[in-house]
């Protein structure tokens, strides 16, 4: 397996941090693009990129706008930069900057989306413009909105927010929520809410990396995208043959006790789509990857990739 860091340009010139894990066996089956959560970072998916190369796959990752390796050049964690208007936008464009060099060097290999989380709105938001890209999508601990944006009282108060402070200010909003996500389990870290392994969560509490705010500008790209990607217009341009597989876990407060997954799901079959699979895994939590049972998450992945390629 070779590992390399490197940087993508994107189309304002913002430097975007990447990290690609290649088998030695040479020309990859497929390649798995990566887009993590909020508040966190590409290389927490080392695990699962190299249990991928140990099939035959590459995958590639990058860290977002205001995240990882990336926020040095957009003004720390959580912030993507005073002069963006659409810092949303231009996360899920990234993406597609991010991929286009690895796919020109490799005519001809597929290339499957996997979004976590936020980045699973952003998988969801970058089919339904640039899918010919794509020959799947795999959408982890996800949801069909995220909690409060389809209310005025979200916009609004972020809208106030950057009135008094500007986009760049740091605001609650995210950890509120984050906070309220973990009311139904233990309160040793406030992070229970990911994984029910212990060791698992105190290695995202420990990480700076993880964890903290977002500018008042990010959140609310964030809140108003959510709208976008949800309109019917838009669902209607997701291609009926893409194949598409959901897996959460069932005690995830992220959807709700699955009402979000179900809705979601509900949605992918109003675009037509006729490859859509899906798995809830009893017990699990957000981060599934990072789960008790991630053996078994990764096992079931790499089995759907397999069929695809």
């Amino acid at each position: 397996m070779t590992y390399t860091v490197g940087m993508a340009t994107a189309r304002d010139g913002v430097q975007i941090a990447t990290y690609t894990w290649q088998p030695d066996s040479g020309r990859p089956r497929a390649w798995v693009q990566i887009a993590h959560g909020a508040a966190e970072h590409g290389l927490r998916y080392d695990r699962f990129a190299r249990h991928l190369t140990a099939h035959g796959y590459g995958v590639l990752a990058s860290d977002h706008r205001g995240h990882g390796a990336t926020a040095a050049g957009t003004g720390g964690h959580g912030v993507t930069g005073a002069d963006i208007d659409d810092s949303w936008r231009a996360m899920v464009d990234d993406l597609k900057a991010v991929g286009d060099p690895v796919r020109a060097l490799n005519p001809g290999v597929p290339f499957v989306l996997l979004g976590h989380s936020m980045g699973s709105l952003m998988a969801r938001d970058y089919v339904q413009e640039y899918a010919d890209d794509l020959a799947g999508l795999i959408l982890s601990g996800t949801f069909r909105s995220l909690p409060g944006a389809e209310i005025e009282e979200s916009t609004e108060r972020l809208e106030r927010e950057i009135a008094e402070h500007g986009r760049t200010a740091l605001s609650d909003y995210i950890p509120r929520l984050f906070a309220s996500f973990n009311d139904p389990y233990e309160h040793r870290t406030g992070f229970e809410w990911l994984s029910r392994d212990a060791a698992e969560v105190d290695t995202y509490v420990a990480d700076e990396r993880c964890g903290f705010p977002f500018s008042a500008g990010l959140a609310l790209d964030w809140v108003r995208n959510v709208r976008k990607i949800n309109d019917p217009r838009n669902l209607a341009r997701v291609p009926a043959d893409l194949p598409v597989h959901i897996a959460v876990g069932t005690e995830d407060p992220c959807n709700q006790r699955m009402t979000l997954v179900y809705e979601l799901l509900e949605d992918f079959r109003y675009a037509g789509v006729t490859d859509l699979t899906w798995k809830g895994y009893e017990g699990a939590r957000h981060e599934i990857l990072n789960e008790t049972n991630r053996d078994e998450v990764q096992r079931d992945l790499t089995e759907w990739l397999d069929k695809q390629v």
